[in-house]
């Protein structure tokens, strides 16, 4: 077992409690580029399958968060639909309870990003100074955080198991793990679930980088709150971590069996159901983008940390996923942060969307 860092607070490397490594999708990554998108299709579809077949989650709930403005050459990477300069995206975080391998009900929390501590991030000041009438109401207004929305369902965030984000871009873990300014943390009896690549760019934010990260994310949480992965995780019936690199060098997706819903992969590697599937898209941008580059996805390219990681990390998500659940062969990707129509680019909207996921039951974290 490796370990980050020195001293009492090394954080060790390994699998969560009742977890298995998935080294049918890791040994993905010793594939060469150009050997690899193939590879990545035939590995998530053969995933996919025992993945299906072991069986739904026990329940899962998809609550809606804050919008924010968001560049249109970065959603659509190299095939901008629209000469408007921004669009909105809407945060969004699953609930979800599993049985892991070791026969314990436990609760996840995913993607319970806090808006106002996500203003911390410089891009945010940028967009803010640009959209001077509509950024400052709509990221700064006081609504509840995730916490609070969590007891609004009857979630006890006291009995969160585990907190995962698809990636930490402006995610600051503190108030969460340990809290702040004298308040008790959000998720006391949480681990984060978090590849060791976004701690170590945590602790080291590149300049190209900076824009997106939050200075000291994760000081003075204490090692035993974090579950540093090497790669993928099965994490019980119904729920797994693929590793996803290229957005982030840690990005992972997080697959879940929806109970009558089927295969969905959580990841903001594109921003809409169109992102996987651009030759169906009603955008003229991304069919024309697909056809003449032979392009099989459009990456969400604000960070790039590398292109052809993440081109072929969104074609093992497409593989792992059930298709159709918003129509033909579009697969289930649900989009972490989905973009959504709104006055700042005026008649642009996605050709699919994903309704919300709720199936089954939440017992183990009832409040």
């Amino acid at each position: 077992m490796t370990g980050i860092g020195a001293g009492a607070d090394r954080i060790e490397v390994g699998l969560p409690a009742g977890a298995r490594a998935i080294p049918e999708l890791d040994g993905l990554w010793a594939a060469r580029p150009g050997r690899r998108s193939a590879e990545a299709v035939d590995r998530g579809a053969a995933f996919h399958k025992v993945f299906k077949e072991d069986g739904p989650v026990r329940g899962i709930r998809t609550i809606d968060l804050l919008r924010f403005p968001y560049p249109v050459a970065f959603a659509f990477w190299q095939a901008a639909p629209t000469r408007a300069r921004w669009l909105v995206m809407r945060n969004r975080m699953q609930v979800i309870e599993f049985e892991g391998f070791d026969g314990v009900i436990r609760t996840i929390l995913v993607n319970p990003s806090e808006h106002d501590l996500s203003l911390k991030a410089p891009f945010f000041a940028h967009a803010r100074a640009e959209l001077v009438s509509a950024a400052p109401d709509s990221l700064a207004r006081a609504i509840p955080g995730p916490a609070a929305r969590l007891r609004a369902i009857g979630i006890d965030p006291a009995k969160i198991d585990f907190v995962t984000f698809d990636h930490l871009h402006v995610q600051d873990l503190r108030r969460g793990l340990v809290g702040e300014d004298g308040a008790p943390p959000l998720y006391p009896n949480a681990k984060l679930l978090v590849n060791y690549r976004e701690i170590e760019s945590v602790r080291a934010i590149h300049p190209l980088q900076r824009p997106w990260w939050i200075e000291g994310a994760l000081e003075g949480v204490p090692a035993a709150k974090i579950v540093a992965l090497e790669g993928s995780a099965w994490l019980g019936k119904g729920l797994a971590l693929a590793f996803t690199p290229g957005h982030t060098r840690g990005n992972h997706s997080i697959v879940f069996h929806a109970p009558g819903r089927g295969v969905f992969a959580v990841s903001e590697n594109g921003v809409c159901p169109d992102s996987y599937l651009p030759r169906a898209s009603r955008l003229p941008n991304l069919r024309h983008y697909a056809v003449s580059y032979g392009a099989e996805v459009v990456l969400n390219g604000n960070a790039l940390e590398d292109t052809m990681a993440q081109y072929d990390s969104m074609l093992l998500e497409r593989a792992i996923a059930d298709r159709g659940d918003c129509g033909g062969e579009v697969p289930n990707v649900f989009n972490s942060s989905p973009f959504v129509r709104s006055p700042l680019a005026w008649g642009l909207g996605p050709t699919f969307t994903i309704a919300s996921i709720h199936g089954g039951a939440l017992t183990a974290a009832a409040g």
